[in-house]
């Protein structure tokens, strides 16, 4: 498979799906090692990677360090409502390591996708709780960095379950959703990213994962984006990583 230089702001947009709708980050992923029962083994293979999408390298203890910084950065943050900040990113990533996960990323010329798959329980329902109800459309004030002066808004919309009967008895708890930021810089220039993002657990052969599995658009100088692939083909991208990570 062709390799490319990682857009790294845009893949970590994805990675850190919950905070970095808000803020900027960094990087990437390689391709899974081989096939198997191996946590590694429960990505999606290369060749079920969507058309046009091609694997970049990153390394997981790089995916952490970025998530922390990311993390760092939210403390210094404003978000209207006040109660809406992600704190289901703040409670999972910090736990991530070498040795619990494994990460997959691909760019195409439109964004980027990334798979993460964990031994580290996702609490889904913080999830729900910071993109659903009063916290659906949220406003992020940054005070620091690049963003400082910046008007960020948020929007979610929840998708439906894509799961069909052979695949609701691998899955515990899940919540897909689709999320529109449009960032105002403090120079008034519009940018806007689209993503969509499912978290699932899954029950894999003495244990349960979490699968985090990303879309997002790379940055578009106007007041919406649209993902890089439509939603009927996240879903199905959706259907083969519960498949894959929960097989026998």
């Amino acid at each position: 498979m062709r390799s490319r230089s990682p857009n790294t702001s845009t893949i970590m947009a994805v990675v850190v799906a919950g905070v970095a709708a808000t803020l900027l980050a960094g990087c990437g992923a390689g391709e899974p090692e081989a096939v198997g029962t191996t946590l590694a083994g429960r990505l999606l293979p290369g060749d079920q990677l969507p058309t046009g999408f091609a694997a970049v390298p990153y390394q997981v203890d790089d995916m952490i360090a970025a998530n922390r910084s990311t993390l760092e950065q939210a403390t210094k943050v404003g978000f209207e409502p006040a109660q809406c900040r992600p704190t289901a990113d703040a409670a999972f990533n910090p736990h991530l390591t070498e040795d619990n996960t494994v990460l997959l990323a691909a760019q195409a010329d439109g964004g980027t996708m990334t798979e993460l798959v964990s031994t580290v329980r996702r609490n889904v329902d913080a999830d729900r709780r910071d993109t659903s109800g009063p916290c659906r459309v949220v406003t992020s004030r940054p005070t620091t960095g690049v963003l400082a002066g910046a008007r960020i808004v948020n929007t979610a919309t929840e998708l439906p379950a894509p799961y069909d009967d052979s695949l609701r008895e691998a899955v515990e708890q899940s919540y897909l959703l689709r999320t529109d930021s449009v960032t105002t810089l403090a120079d008034g220039s519009v940018r806007a990213r689209s993503s969509y993002l499912a978290n699932v657990l899954v029950k894999a052969p003495g244990e349960v994962v979490t699968v985090q599995l990303g879309v997002g658009s790379n940055d578009a100088t106007a007041a919406r984006s649209e993902p890089p692939m439509t939603e009927d083909v996240f879903a199905g991208l959706v259907r083969s990583a519960v498949e894959r990570a929960s097989r026998r």
